[in-house]
């Protein structure tokens, strides 16, 4: 018989360190502030339909439904998507950690008994046909049932690191597990990556 999976040592930190629960607070976190963000991504799509809708009325000839539904539907799917996107991502997030584990947004509790790893996952962007990578943009803790996302843009965010690093599980790197050879070369390419960006002596 398989013996179960058991983090005892998180869970002796976690009576150690979260004599109280702690409360991930997200930048915008606010439920108005979410909802103009909703409003903004539907704004532009909404105002030429509107315009649309309005040629339309007045008897531009130009101007048919068939043609105003389907370019309302074209216009509305990415903001449509975006808010998904948005929704999905939000069941995952961090709401708060106890001593008995992480509560989801969704009200979802991971026991600290659980936790396999936690990983540092990292976010390539592209700026001036650049690709640029942020070394830790996020926390996401994996555990035996499911996984728990900490997110860059949330209050006290040095705090909330520390804590969580002070955690004994498994640390990863975009799903890797670093070696001290690695981090070493790692950092020594930060190092010459910042260099070769410099702009060149006159």
């Amino acid at each position: 018989m398989q013996e179960r999976f058991y983090n005892g040592p998180a869970v002796n930190w976690a009576k150690q360190n979260l004599p109280q629960a702690i409360e991930v607070k997200l930048l915008l976190g606010k439920r108005w502030q979410r909802w103009l963000i909703y409003a903004l991504l539907f704004s532009i799509p909404l105002l030429i339909i509107a315009c649309l809708v309005f040629l339309k009325i007045t008897g531009d000839p130009q101007t048919g439904w068939g043609g105003i539904f389907l370019c309302g539907g074209v216009l509305m799917f990415p903001a449509i998507v975006l808010v998904l996107i948005g929704i999905v991502t939000r069941q995952t997030l961090v709401r708060s950690i106890d001593v008995n584990g992480v509560r989801s947004s969704t009200g979802r509790t991971f026991l600290w008994e659980n936790l396999y790893f936690i990983d540092h996952v990292s976010k390539t962007f592209r700026s001036g046909g650049v690709s640029r990578k942020i070394e830790d943009n996020q926390l996401e803790l994996v555990f035996a049932d499911g996984k728990a996302i900490i997110p860059p843009l949330i209050r006290d965010r040095d705090q909330m690191w520390s804590l969580i690093n002070s955690c004994p599980a498994e640390v990863r790197f975009d799903g890797k597990v670093r070696t001290h050879a690695q981090e070493t070369s790692s950092v020594g390419d930060e190092l010459m990556n910042f260099l070769n960006e410099l702009p060149p002596q006159q």
